[in-house]
């Protein structure tokens, strides 16, 4: 993230000074040659008395201005008449009488033309700013006047004011690290925190949570994310404890009774047969009762797992009757009279097989309770959003402390000699997968009123 910015920065320092320092290298370049011009043109002014009526005082009035030129700049100033001739000069390596009518810009200026540019002098093995500007009077020219600069003056002048900016380009470099810096560290810090608060809970610690209020969206989204799986996995993992704990609690029992009867039997085989028998039955009874709980272990299991399912809309009355219907024999079996209010058609939203488990569940509990010549009501109840099912029997009921319990694992009322106890269990998982609630009631003066609540479509 820092070298992103640092890059970004100076690309953006790149394309801003590069075509700077040009601009300001040919800005130079042009105040130079303009300042030359008209310092040319006023030389031309004092130098044409000199070259055009040649005298010893008129020769000393031009070599005093041009002393006077050359202590205030480093130009080297030449006074040529129209033949090229030098007259007058501030170079004393150029001496009067020279030849320069082969210099280009000499050339220029004898047409009558201001010559103005930048050449190499294989003379002076260096490069020159040169303004040559014509001596003219009417339309006879006299001669010419030509300035000359070294051109690395200007590469200096324009390198000072460069360096000048490359300054203020490393000053801004500077505080854009510095800012980039407490940028990036503000977020890796956020995200160090997120990554110890991460090992911390793969150590064990599952109550460390992340802070989710403070950083950028992104962070506290994440950091939020982390916290919903932290809780999830949490629940998940006391569950997941709860349930092995009461599964071995559970399964104890029975494979305990069944290794008892099984030795029992071993050591009467020979001797008593008939009571060997006997000790089998109750092996087989026993095995039995272990089937029923692991088949309800892995109903539970199942019904826990459906939580991931998205409920869709049923319409609930058919399956009241065809519910009903299947357990009427069975309830005929226990003379317990088993009916249904009328129901009128309405959806709610459940995954499907949970309302037809719910009723099977709420069905069996209540003919094991229900004493003979009773009667069992299934009926619905329905409000602006949500829709009840309710299972009424005439048992004895639950104590009151008990009805909170009643829906955890393995937790059987003292009547109930021949349960899991989880069905219930299954109930409650079912129906909160289904976003529903669940609840037991105690009638009025016996029976339980067994409730469970679903959405209305």
């Amino acid at each position: 993230m820092l070298g992103a910015l640092l890059g970004l920065t100076i690309v953006v320092l790149l394309v801003h000074d590069i075509p700077l320092a040009s601009y300001l290298r040919s800005v130079e370049n042009d105040r130079i040659i303009t300042s030359l011009e008209r310092d040319g043109f006023v030389i031309v002014g004092n130098a044409h008395e000199a070259v055009e009526e040649p005298s010893a005082q008129n020769q000393a009035d031009l070599e005093k201005v041009l002393k006077s030129y050359r202590a205030k700049s480093k130009a080297v100033v030449i006074v040529t008449n129209a033949a090229g001739i030098i007259v007058a000069s501030t170079d004393p390596s150029i001496s009067v009488g020279e030849d320069f009518n082969t210099r280009p810009e000499i050339v220029t200026a004898l047409s009558g033309k201001v010559a103005t540019g930048r050449r190499f002098s294989n003379t002076l093995n260096y490069e020159l700013l040169y303004v040559a500007v014509p001596m003219v009077k009417g339309e006879k020219i006299y001669g010419s006047v030509r300035i000359t600069f070294p051109a690395k003056v200007v590469d200096q002048i324009v390198n000072t004011r460069l360096r000048g900016i490359a300054f203020v380009a490393g000053i801004t470099l500077l505080l854009a690290m510095i800012i980039a810096l407490l940028l990036a560290t503000s977020v890796t810090r956020r995200l160090d925190k997120l990554r110890a608060v991460t090992e911390e809970f793969t150590a064990g610690n599952h109550e460390v949570r992340a802070d989710s209020e403070s950083g950028a969206s992104e962070i506290r989204s994440l950091s939020s994310s982390f916290n919903n799986m932290a809780d999830q996995l949490t629940t998940l993992l006391a569950a997941q404890r709860a349930f092995a704990g009461d599964a071995s609690h559970q399964l104890r029992t029975p494979l305990t009774a069944l290794q008892l009867r099984l030795e029992l039997a071993s050591e009467l085989m020979r001797t008593d047969p008939a009571a060997a028998m006997e000790r089998l039955d109750a092996a087989l009874v026993e095995t039995e009762r272990l089937q029923n709980i692991v088949e309800g272990l892995l109903l539970l299991s199942r019904a826990e797992n459906q939580s991931s399912i998205t409920p869709i809309k049923i319409e609930i009355s058919k399956i009241v009757q065809e519910r009903v219907a299947s357990w009427e024999a069975l309830a005929a079996e226990s003379n317990v009279h088993l009916k249904t209010s009328p129901i009128a058609e309405m959806e709610v939203l459940a995954i499907p097989g949970a309302i037809e488990q719910v009723i099977d569940n709420y069905i069996d509990n209540a003919l094991h309770v229900s004493p003979h010549g009773s009667t069992i009501t299934v009926s619905v109840t329905k409000d602006d959003r949500y829709t009840t099912i309710h299972v009424i029997d005439e048992g004895p009921g639950i104590p009151t402390e008990d009805l909170e319990r009643a829906f955890n694992r393995f937790w059987r009322a003292q009547s109930d000699a021949h349960g899991t106890g989880l069905g219930l269990a299954i109930v409650e998982r079912l129906v909160q997968a289904c976003a529903g609630t669940v609840q037991l009631e105690n009638n009025a003066p016996n029976g339980i009123d067994a409730q469970a609540t679903f959405r209305n479509a």
